[in-house]
């Protein structure tokens, strides 16, 4: 049983990467309103991995 749980949070780490991967990839702005979505969703998580929630305005 806790192979599977292994192996399960292994899945979702993996899938976890590879949005943050595709949302960098996209770009600065991609990234700010990646991040003030992850704040507004889960700010204990934001704050436990170090991202800033202050207001950002986003580039123009």
């Amino acid at each position: 049983m806790s192979c599977i749980k292994i192996e399960n949070r292994t899945i979702e780490g993996d899938k976890g990467r590879v949005l943050v991967d595709t949302v960098r990839r996209k770009g600065a702005d991609a990234s700010s309103e990646m991040i003030r979505f992850l704040c507004e969703l889960d700010p204990f998580l934001c704050r436990h991995v170090g991202l800033s929630c202050e207001k950002v305005e986003p580039n123009q």
